[in-house]
């Protein structure tokens, strides 16, 4: 029945409207690549073009192009890597890509002769010969810049630039269960006297230059977080004495923030907890600062959760 409607549907459009139902209908698209590959040996496919132009998608314009090729051109500088973490990220595509015996559909970025593109690649096993594989390749660069920044926006402060609550959520998800993990709960003494009498314009502007003291320390997966307001959380995996010495350089370098859009001087008190069982870690660091503020604020206290 298949192959029938597809001889009356061929016979029509070449008749009626002059169609070639194989290269105007199946393959006419010109804003794609297809291309097969013997997927028996993963560790060497080669792919072999059906249609289009690899020059579309950032590659020498060839008549084939190695599956290695593709992935070795992966671009970890991205946002989702960003979030996700660059290993994490990669493992997944690559991960989803090398799943020959399954359907695949996977958007990611490449580096190709210093330009960044996006590939979209639907994979397919052929039903009569699993061992070979369909490639729909299309370039989406325009489409993934955009939803990029809106990624970006939906988990970083707009303000700051440091990740947001939602981000902290999803990474203490992940990571809460990792070796040598201390939660830094920090908070900003007497930081309301600037709004009040400096405005609010001033008070952003001290979060601001506050977080560049953080973002210097970030490294890899140690990061940090605004909550809201004031209030801010750095998950990291380091040792007790770099733990330590990071809260003393976030004390030091606040007292030195100056800028002429205010005048009033503020510290940062810290609490730090370092994970055992990792069971209500954030509000265990959050009473640990508390402690540093009845006691003087603009110092910090290290615990091990009991």
């Amino acid at each position: 029945m298949l192959n029938n409607h597809f001889d009356v549907a061929s016979n029509e459009l070449r008749e009626k409207y002059h169609i070639d139902i194989i290269k105007d209908v199946l393959l006419g698209k010109k804003d794609r690549v297809l291309l097969y590959g013997d997927v028996t040996n993963p560790t060497n496919i080669q792919l072999n073009l059906i249609s289009g132009d690899l020059s579309l998608l950032g590659f020498e314009s060839h008549d084939s192009l190695h599956f290695q090729d593709i992935l070795a051109k992966f671009d970890h500088q991205n946002k989702y890597a960003e979030i996700a973490g660059k290993k994490e990220y990669f493992t997944y595509v690559t991960s989803a890509l090398t799943r020959f015996n399954t359907e695949t559909d996977i958007t990611f970025p490449v580096s190709v002769n210093n330009n960044r593109i996006w590939l979209r690649i639907n994979k397919y096993p052929l039903e009569k010969n699993p061992n070979i594989c369909l490639f729909i390749m299309m370039n989406v660069t325009d489409l993934m810049n955009a939803e990029e920044l809106i990624y970006e926006k939906t988990h970083k402060d707009s303000l700051t630039g440091l990740l947001n609550r939602y981000s902290f959520d999803y990474h203490y998800g992940l990571r809460h269960q990792w070796k040598n993990l201390h939660a830094i709960y920090m908070d900003l003494d007497d930081f309301k006297s600037i709004n009040d009498k400096e405005g609010h314009a001033a008070g952003n502007e001290f979060l601001i230059l506050f977080s560049h003291i953080l973002k210097e320390l970030e490294s890899d997966y140690n990061r940090f977080y605004r909550l809201g307001g004031d209030e801010f959380v750095g998950l990291f995996f380091e040792d007790e004495k770099t733990v330590r010495h990071i809260a003393e350089t976030i004390i030091s370098k606040t007292k030195s923030i100056h800028s002429d859009k205010f005048h009033e001087r503020v510290s940062v008190s810290i609490g730090i907890v370092k994970a055992i069982q990792a069971e209500d870690l954030i509000r265990k660091a959050d009473e640990v600062l508390y402690k540093v503020k009845n006691a003087g604020k603009n110092h910090y206290l290290y615990e091990i959760e009991k």
